[in-house]
């Protein structure tokens, strides 16, 4: 009973001190925010959310960026009637995210407060479902720090930082995924599914997936056949699977999105074909995909229905490979259920080892990650504001806007 009542006493010594820190500094704060996340304290994993949701409030988008558009559709319907913003609403099938920046902005939230709101929900939910697989005495606190390290540098920058929307959908389905199957709540986890829909209306595409491992489960070898038979695509064309896309029963809203994503080049094959840098820097984003592959190959005798739903998400991954665009949104998803796969089978033999190897995978993409978007990262990030929280919460972001 008095150990019980010590080990008490330092965690809330542990979280005051975190608190105290955080309030002056969150960067004085990191050391014990992560000797906190070390000691598995819900606590310490809140701070470093909202550690992280900070960086989008800091931040100052350039024009080519989605997080710029953003800002301005906030300066748009502001002050707009809901009858007016309504109109607008009608031309977005995938409303959500735009829904709530105009009841937030109606409450007289600034964009900053709206945007690092959705940050900070998107890394909520990420982290929620992590929780579910890894707050377990079965695993032990250096692994689960490290997994608490390997789902955030896992996580797209600009998807996070600028998309918005795509991240978002993506936590909500990973939460989907998780009530469907392993609580059994089919209803709601359905519901979530078609929460993350309208707010993107790109992870429709995991559809298939939902429906064949949850609401209809093939069996695990037709699955395993489905998924070899997955590697075939690799070697076709984007014509050949916009022909392929376009035989089948597809809304018309559908079948156009495939369109403006399955004809011509993508801006992922421009840029690739404009910079040999650019073609490296993507094949590395992507690598990680080659550990997935061998572990699942390696480790096929394990039978679970979760792992099975993840093999069907690699089939996904494979047959969209062609199409670099919609490829690498879909491993936001993917990347996540992966690292929640090496949790839910932390137990078996190696698989310690292949925490930390993937890990090591990741690592490479990161840096990629953070080179890409040094520019954009280190000229909001790197100022004295950033050294305070009053300094941050103080900083308001000025954006000038051209029609």
């Amino acid at each position: 009973m008095d150990d019980i009542i010590k080990k008490g006493t330092k965690i809330n010594q542990l979280n005051f001190l975190n608190t105290i820190l955080f309030l002056a500094s969150p960067l004085l704060a990191i050391p014990t925010i992560f000797l906190g996340l070390y000691k598995k304290q819900k606590f310490s994993l809140y701070l470093f959310i909202l550690f992280a949701s900070l960086i989008t409030y800091q931040l100052v988008p350039g024009d080519e960026m989605d997080l710029y558009q953003f800002y301005r559709f906030y300066k748009d319907v502001h002050n707009l009637s809901l009858e007016a913003f309504y109109d607008i609403l009608k031309t977005k099938p995938d409303f959500i995210v735009y829904l709530g920046i105009y009841l937030l902005a109606k409450l007289g939230f600034s964009g900053q407060v709206i945007f690092s709101l959705y940050t900070f929900i998107t890394l909520h939910i990420i982290y929620l479902v992590y929780n579910k697989f890894a707050l377990s005495d079965k695993i032990s606190n250096k692994y689960y720090l490290l997994g608490i390290i390997t789902v955030f540098i896992s996580i797209e920058l600009l998807g996070l930082y600028s998309g918005v929307r795509n991240m978002l959908a993506v936590s909500i389905l990973t939460l989907s995924f998780y009530l469907s199957y392993f609580e059994k709540n089919k209803i709601k986890g359905f519901t979530l599914f078609v929460l993350a829909a309208f707010t993107h209306f790109g992870v429709l595409l995991f559809f298939p997936v939902y429906f064949f491992s949850i609401i209809k489960p093939f069996r695990r070898k037709v699955i395993f056949i489905i998924y070899v038979f997955s590697f075939s695509f690799l070697f076709l064309s984007k014509d050949y699977l916009y022909q392929i896309a376009s035989i089948l029963p597809l809304t018309p809203v559908i079948q156009e999105k495939a369109a403006g994503y399955l004809q011509g080049l993508d801006f992922i094959e421009l840029g690739n074909l404009k910079s040999f840098s650019a073609l490296i820097s993507y094949k590395i984003r992507i690598s990680w995909l080659y550990f997935a592959h061998a572990y699942i190959f390696i480790s096929y005798k394990r039978n679970s229905g979760y792992r099975d739903l993840v093999v069907l998400l690699m089939c996904l991954l494979n047959i969209l490979s062609v199409a670099p665009d919609i490829h690498l949104r879909l491993t936001y998803l993917v990347e996540l259920m992966f690292i929640y796969l090496l949790y839910y089978e932390y137990n078996y033999k190696y698989n310690k080892l292949f925490i930390i190897l993937f890990l090591g995978f990741l690592i490479p993409s990161f840096i990629v990650n953070l080179v890409i978007y040094r520019v954009y990262l280190m000229d909001s990030l790197f100022n004295q504001d950033f050294l305070t929280l009053i300094g941050i919460l103080m900083k308001k972001v000025e954006l000038t806007f051209t029609w």
